[in-house]
């Protein structure tokens, strides 16, 4: 007799290339199907269609960061489809139906899904049995991300033409013009930090804001069906390092949030540092304030290949931090989710030189 599918018994199944491919399809296909989905390419349409109309699918998807093509939506429905909606800075890949719920690495592109040839990416991913926990947290966390959703009008559209990349060959690696500079690094090799996130902040964080990040943390962790911090995370939590705290962020900011980031901080004093993270709690507080603790991370610095220190490569780079900072003084911090949208912000402040 065949073994049971691990999915089809309760336990989550993992999964990748085609057989990834097909349980998307097949769950996408369910009935109240959902899908929060950063980016859709080219014949994504066929996932959740009946003869050539959109299902009852709900979908959430991003339209600023470049991946959604414009396109897709409307094959999709938009501006119409009052359930094909947007979240500015979504990263995740859920799908979720009455056939259970896909977590994956894949966007229902053609690269990762596949629809008139198979997906050319390497991705993989879990599929979780309708009953599971997980599936019942999925679906939690799906319906609170639709409320902060608008729906994909004509200014939606709008964005995504302009913000679109097509797909396209890795660009040719240039030097950087000074070795000493990080921001040179980034612009002149994207990929070498690919999945490294770049943040502008400033100001000190307090305890009370870490404390408020703490019960928020922790109330939240309550109200799963199955906890997932133990006592000894609940406890440092609580005493998490306020300096290791950003505070007053957006919720779509938290939303992108990358695991592993860098930091360039501005000190009251007018100091800069540049520090490097990953990420390990994030919170949003009254579904407007995102708060995002983190582990300083001495080790990224090695792994991307960056020999000099962090103060020697803050001294190198002051002018054009300064530069950053200046421009988006008025909220005091900004995230930078890829290297690709640090280098078009130095492309457009011209500190690309």
């Amino acid at each position: 007799m065949a073994r049971k599918a691990a999915a089809d018994s309760g336990e989550p199944c993992f999964l990748s290339g085609a057989k990834l491919s097909a349980a998307i399809r097949r769950v996408a296909g369910g009935r109240k199907a959902r899908c929060a989905v950063a980016f859709w390419g080219k014949g994504s349409e066929s996932l959740v269609s009946t003869a050539g109309l959109p299902s009852d699918a709900r979908i959430i998807c991003d339209v600023s960061l470049g991946g959604t093509n414009p396109q897709a939506l409307i094959d999709l429905g938009a501006p119409g489809n009052r359930k094909l909606r947007c979240v500015d800075g979504l990263h995740a890949k859920i799908y979720l139906s009455d056939l259970g719920m896909v977590a994956c690495s894949a966007n229902a592109s053609g690269g990762g899904v596949g629809f008139d040839k198979p997906a050319w990416l390497h991705e993989a991913g879990t599929l979780h049995a309708s009953g599971s926990s997980a599936f019942a947290e999925g679906e939690r966390w799906f319906e609170q991300l639709w409320r902060r959703s608008r729906q994909v009008d004509d200014n939606a559209i709008a964005l995504a033409q302009s913000s679109w990349r097509p797909p396209s060959p890795p660009a040719r690696v240039t030097r950087a013009r000074n070795p000493l500079s990080l921001l040179d690094a980034m612009a002149a090799d994207p990929a070498r930090f690919r999945g490294v996130g770049f943040v502008l902040s400033r100001g000190t964080s307090t305890i009370n804001h870490r404390d408020d990040t703490a019960k928020a943390l922790i109330a939240e962790d309550n109200a799963r069906p199955e906890r997932l911090l133990s006592r000894q995370e609940r406890s440092a939590i609580k005493r998490w390092s306020v300096s290791d705290v950003f505070s007053e962020w957006g919720a779509a900011d938290v939303d992108a949030w990358p695991r592993r980031f860098i930091c360039a901080h501005l000190g009251g004093r007018g100091g800069l540092t540049y520090w490097f993270y990953e990420r390990a709690h994030a919170v949003i507080i009254d579904g407007t304030e995102g708060m995002v603790l983190a582990r300083k991370e001495g080790a990224l610095r090695r792994s991307l290949g960056l020999a000099h220190g962090t103060a020697a490569m803050a001294a190198a780079d002051a002018s054009k931090l300064r530069a950053l900072h200046a421009h988006v003084e008025g909220d005091g911090h900004r995230l930078l989710e890829t290297p690709e949208k640090l280098a078009a912000l130095l492309g457009r402040l011209e500190l690309d030189g």
